[in-house]
């Protein structure tokens, strides 16, 4: 009956220098007999303990051999419960024994450990045979990374990352920013062994970057390596003190005045600071007036440079004198000569006509 491969563990300890991992194959005359190892992560100078599961109890002989088969040329140790006695084989090296469970231990494991081992149960009910397979990796080195250049422009630079191992067997190779895996696209580029990783980088990848080398049995990463990221000024914030309206701040004449000139960017901008097209003396992001003038009033650019991305921004406002608005005064009515000389002759037929009826009446 044949057994699943063990998953290959990872070995944790800096100080092992070799490792192993261990595939079971198991077969044979009887569907219990199977082989486990114990351990499946061992270095040099350590042990391996082979586990015998499903054998007989009572009088039982173990034997084990190197490579898959009994073959007696091969063997490496046996064990006889009655009367207990061990009897080493022709390939024995001192480093193999058997326990009376019939667990085959290895010491000091060595890359030539690497193989199939085959156990031989044999009781009063017959003979049981299971084959299993281990294999010795060797313990990895910390690799070494370097990069082409720390300090980059964001969307510019082109960054390249190089992982040099320390061994010289079969390996793997795999980048990680933030501790995520990178893996070949739009933005990065891996060379055909994945030693070198090149490519652009925005603004939140500055690291860290590490490169791990690993093999089915263990992994080892370098030390981490960051970046120094220039990028910026994107846009320029304006505002002050009086607040700015459609940009133009209004201010009374004496009073003070702050204008800020805002921007994200590393490093920070350099600024310079413009009147009608005069430069000031100010070279800060905020501009004071302590008390305004009429010298003061016009147009004022904000200039924000990058002195590592080259980029530059400026900004624009309009300072003015304050006016408060008088009280709008309706003027007096005022009636049009032609209606004077309407209303004139209007009321003299009045008049006329009073009168003549007056006199109509004193003569009646």
């Amino acid at each position: 009956m044949a057994l699943p491969s063990e998953t290959f563990l990872r070995a944790g300890s800096r100080c092992k220098r070799l490792l192993l991992t261990a595939t079971l194959l198991a077969s044979v005359a009887a569907d219990e007999l199977f082989l486990y190892p114990e351990n499946l992560n061992r270095v040099l100078g350590t042990s391996i303990r082979w586990r015998v599961y499903g054998a007989p109890t009572g009088d039982v002989n173990f034997t084990w051999y190197r490579g898959n088969g009994s073959i007696e040329a091969n063997m490496l140790v046996s064990y006889t419960s009655s009367p207990p006695s061990w009897i080493p084989g022709p390939v024995n090296t001192g480093r193999e024994n058997v326990t009376e469970q019939g667990y085959l231990t290895i010491t000091e494991l060595e890359f030539g450990d690497t193989g199939d081992y085959t156990a031989v149960v044999a009781s009063t009910e017959g003979s049981q045979e299971a084959t299993g397979q281990i294999q010795v990796w060797e313990k990895l080195f910390q690799p070494n990374i370097t990069v082409s250049t720390a300090s980059v422009v964001e969307y510019v630079d082109i960054v390249n990352f190089t992982c040099q191992p320390n061994n010289t067997s079969d390996l793997q190779i795999q980048w990680y920013l933030n501790y995520f895996p990178v893996s070949q696209g739009y933005q990065w580029a891996l060379s055909s062994d994945n030693r070198t990783l090149s490519g652009w980088v925005s603004r939140s990848q500055n690291g860290p970057y590490y490169c791990e080398v690993s093999n089915p049995a263990t992994s080892q990463r370098s030390t981490f390596q960051n970046l120094q990221i220039y990028y910026g000024p994107d846009f320029i914030d304006m505002n002050s003190i009086p607040l700015l309206h459609l940009g133009t701040i209004k201010a009374k004449l004496g009073s003070s005045i702050n204008i800020y000139c805002q921007t994200v960017s590393q490093p920070a901008c350099l600024y310079q600071w413009l009147l009608n097209g005069t430069a000031l003396a100010t070279t800060n992001s905020t501009l004071s007036i302590r008390s305004m003038s009429w010298e003061d009033v016009g147009t004022y650019r904000c200039i924000a440079e990058n002195p590592k991305t080259q980029l530059i921004l400026y900004s624009t406002v309009t300072l003015k004198v304050y006016e408060p608005s008088l009280p709008i005064l309706k003027p007096p009515y005022a009636i049009s000569q032609r209606m004077v000389v309407f209303l004139s002759i209007g009321v003299s037929l009045i008049l006329l006509s009073l009168i003549g009826t007056f006199i109509f009446h004193l003569l009646s």
